[in-house]
């Protein structure tokens, strides 16, 4: 697992290490809206800030943002913040946001934790 989860009371924060494969971030997913917790969190911060290497392609992200927007059916509401300093992650994640148009799962890009936390809990 290249990935640790950690929870309290309005969100979830996952963080990254290593390479990360579309595996990777589709077990993060399944483990976040899997739990308990997940029903009454208002936002997940996805930390890529000191990974080796991002191994997933638009096709990956397509199918991640299928299982995300099915989601919004039962959670309606959620901010998603990505850390990440790397053009191809952030290109990645453009590409999620697109797919999950229509929805209220807004996602933003930071390049630090203490902005990304202050923006979940606005």
């Amino acid at each position: 697992m290249t990935f640790n989860i950690n929870w309290d009371k309005r969100g979830a924060y996952v963080k990254f290490r290593g390479i990360v494969s579309a595996q990777d971030l589709i077990d993060a997913n399944n483990y976040l809206i899997s739990n308990a917790n997940f029903e009454g969190i208002q936002y997940q911060i996805f930390d890529f800030l000191n990974i080796e290497d991002f191994k997933i392609t638009s096709f990956d992200i397509s199918i991640i943002g299928v299982m995300d927007k099915s989601q919004t059916e039962f959670k309606k509401e959620m901010k998603i913040a990505i850390l990440t300093q790397d053009d191809y992650v952030k290109e990645v994640t453009s590409e999620y946001e697109q797919l999950m148009e229509g929805s209220n799962w807004i996602t933003k890009i930071f390049a630090d934790i203490e902005s990304a936390k202050h923006w979940v809990k606005e």
